[in-house]
């Protein structure tokens, strides 16, 4: 799989750089267009192993809000350093240190619920 969007990565780039002597417009669109399709492939791969990650979790005992919580804020993660690199891509960098920094701070609110549930595991073997 890695080796397939490697490839596919490699080839674009070539593509773009060509391009980009010529109608740098049309490179950084093509280089979104290739982005956005890698990005449908991996999440792919990921919808593929959703089902075995939710075995994992069916067998710690944890309970499924904690299963859903990982799974976002992992989706929170990709969409942000997908944005940060296009806007890096196209001359932004300013904006994409911000998209990252926006995404790290979704990502720390959405779970706090982990952080509470760990306290409350760590101060009931404490207690005990």
């Amino acid at each position: 799989m890695i080796l397939k969007i490697a490839l596919f990565a490699c080839a674009a780039a070539i593509a773009a750089l060509s391009l980009k002597k010529t109608n740098e417009h049309i490179s950084l669109l093509m280089l979104m267009a290739a982005t956005a399709a890698i990005a449908a492939f991996v999440i792919a791969g990921i919808v593929n192993a959703m089902g075995e990650m939710s075995e994992i979790f069916s067998f710690t005992g944890a309970g499924s809000a904690y299963f859903a919580i990982i799974l976002k804020c992992l989706g929170m993660s990709f969409v942000a350093q997908l944005a940060a690199d296009i806007c890096a891509d196209a001359g932004y960098n300013s904006l994409s240190a911000q998209m990252i920094f926006a995404g790290k701070m979704a990502i720390l609110l959405l779970s706090l619920p982990l952080f509470k549930a760990v306290l409350e595991v760590s101060i009931g073997l404490i207690q005990s």
